[in-house]
Formats: C-alpha cells, structure tokens, sequence
C-alpha cells in the first residue's frame, strides 16, 4: 500500500517554516522539478526559461497582497537547495497547465441536515497526472500562534487542499473559461495558502471572493459551524452556489452560466449529488469513502483511472489521491491513489 510522506513543519516565521518543509522534502522536490521541465518540454511551446518569466511576472502582485506567503515560498527554495524560480514554476504550475486544458477533481461538501450525526465533512477526488503520485506530501504546518494547517501538496508546493484547527476548510477544482488568460493575477496556489491561514468562515470567503484572477477556478470552502459555499470564480466575476439539502457537488465545469465554459461538462458532479441523496440523513464517512469509489460513466467517473494506453503513464489521468475531511473529529482521511485500491488513513491536526 502506498503511503504519501508526512512533514511537519512548527516555525515562529514564514521563511523558517518554508526551510522546515524544503529540507525534509527536497528529493521529491528536484524531482518534482524535472517532472515539470519534462511534460513543458512535450506540452509547451516555451521553453524552461520562459516559462520561469512567465511564473516570475506573479511575484510583485503577491509580493503586494501576500508578502508572508512569498517568504514561505522562499524558504522552501532555500531548504530544498534549489532555485526560487523553480519553487515559482511549481506553484504556478495550474496557471501553466490550463493552456493546454486540463480537466481536474470531484468535490463536495456535506453539511449537518443530510449527514448522521449532524457532521460536517469537506470531501474530494484529486485527478491529476499518474507521474506525480510519488511528490504528493501531507504537510501539518503549525505557526508562532499556534495555528494548525493539515493538508496536501505537490512537494516544493505551498498547501493547497486541507483544513485549519479554526475549523476552515477548502478543496478546489479546475475550471476553464472563456475569459481565461495568461496575464497576471494571484496565482491559485498562493490564495489557497492564504485562505488556509484564516481564521473564520467570512474572511475566508471574501478573500476567494476578491482576489485578482487571471484564470478560472472552482473552490468549495466549508467550516466546523456547519457552513459551507462553492465559488465558481473566473477573470471577470464569480458565481455562488449554495448547498442543496445540505449538500453541495462539483466537478469541472460552470453549471450556473455555462456559457462562461470553455470545456464540456462532466457528469461527475451530478453523479455524486446522485449517490449522496440516497442516503441522506444518514450519510457517513464511511458512506463517502464507497461514493468515491464509483466508476460509473467510465473512463468519466469519479474514481479515475489511466484510460488511454497510448499516454505515457507518468501523463495519464488518474485519481492521485482521495480526501475527506471530518470537522467533528478534527481529522481527515487521505487515501493515496484510487480509492477503490488504497486505503483511507487518518490523520488529525
């Protein structure tokens, strides 16, 4: 069975956390690096250095909105022993990826009305490519005030799906618009660090809500009281969708103004909603962990697997890991690969 490494990373500054983590992970990171110099090579017609400027020309709007983010970066770099430019290219890599599309991730939140116990559960289905699998870490990161973060990342990226021990939680999904460009925004990365680091549902919210963007994302953030929302965000606005009977799905596509799509849709959201419902009241995690192993609509399921044969593996589609965060029990369950193959360990902030 595969396990994904753990890093724990306790720091009273940014940089020194940044240090923490690349330290502990820099084999994964400089390999992490030339994945990515490899697959630009065969999908883009930039080369290495030009695709280094281009993750460059983000620094000074983060540098301005989320300067501690930008030191953590720093200090990843630093403990990995490799170039901060680099660090860049990883952490920007979803802005680089989604020209040529890629199509990304199941999500859904599960509130108190439609769960036993009256729980609160953040869950998602992470498809990506099958050659990353090896450079995803689980990082438990604990700041000068105390404040925990547990979640997930490629490694030499900032954490980019998790929760907080002030009960915030957030997991995402691709989105490609009509209005998606390759101008300068806060890259997801960095926002999904950020809004990891709040302390309330609200803050968190508007800051998803707020930032500058220069490419579409879908992001359903959820928290401990029992709250949660879906923001389908693109350059020129966002859209909000609210939970349904307690229960919100999504998977990459807009579904409020599907003119803004630049993809076809996917029945994974659908299909979800569709098994949740017939348990609801009564939907468990245990219940969760066998919804997220459905693999009807095939090769488009929701538990995904390399389909295409001819697609080098490390290029494949594949569900890279499986999440599902338990807000009661201040835990969340991580399965790394299928879910239908692996097993759900837990781990608690």
């Amino acid at each position: 069975m595969m396990n994904f490494q753990l890093i724990k990373v306790k720091a009273d500054t940014p940089y020194e956390r940044g240090v923490q983590y690349g330290y502990q992970a820099k084999n994964k990171i400089i390999k992490g690096i030339e994945g990515y110099k490899n697959i630009f090579d065969e999908t883009s017609d930039k080369s290495w250095e030009q695709i280094r400027e281009y993750a460059d020309a983000y620094i000074p709007l983060i540098e301005e909105n989320m300067p501690e983010i930008i030191l953590e970066a720093k200090g990843i770099a630093e403990g990995a022993g490799v170039s901060f430019r680099d660090i860049m290219v990883l952490n920007c890599r979803y802005e680089i990826t989604k020209f040529p599309i890629m199509k990304e991730c199941t999500t859904c939140a599960v509130l108190p009305e439609a769960s036993a116990g009256e729980k609160t559960i953040l869950v998602k289905n992470w498809d990506y490519r099958a050659g990353i699998m090896d450079n995803i870490v689980i990082l438990h990161i604990e700041d000068e005030n105390e404040m925990r973060i547990l979640g997930v990342a490629e490694a030499g990226q900032l954490i980019r799906e998790g929760f907080n021990s002030y009960g915030i939680g957030l997991f995402n999904n691709s989105l490609q618009s009509v209005y998606d460009n390759e101008e300068t925004g806060i890259p997801v990365t960095f926002l999904r660090r950020k809004v990891l680091s709040c302390k309330s549902y609200e803050e968190a919210k508007n800051l998803l809500l707020t930032s500058e963007r220069s490419v579409s994302n879908n992001m359903l953030l959820a928290s401990k009281e029992g709250k949660a929302v879906d923001i389908e965000a693109y350059p020129k606005g966002s859209n909000i969708i609210e939970p349904v009977r307690g229960i919100i799905t999504h998977a990459n596509h807009f579904t409020l103004n599907p003119e803004l799509n630049a993809i076809e849709g996917s029945p994974r959201g659908d299909r979800l909603y569709e098994l949740l419902m017939a348990d609801h009241g009564s939907i468990t995690v245990d219940y969760i962990k066998k919804c997220m192993c459905d693999h009807e609509n095939y090769p488009k399921a929701i538990c995904r697997h390399p389909s295409d044969a001819s697609i080098p593996l490390f290029r494949r589609s594949i569900t890279v890991a499986s999440l599902i965060v338990d807000f009661d029990e201040s835990a969340i369950h991580i399965c790394a690969g299928p879910p239908c193959q692996g097993e759900y360990i837990v781990y608690r902030i």
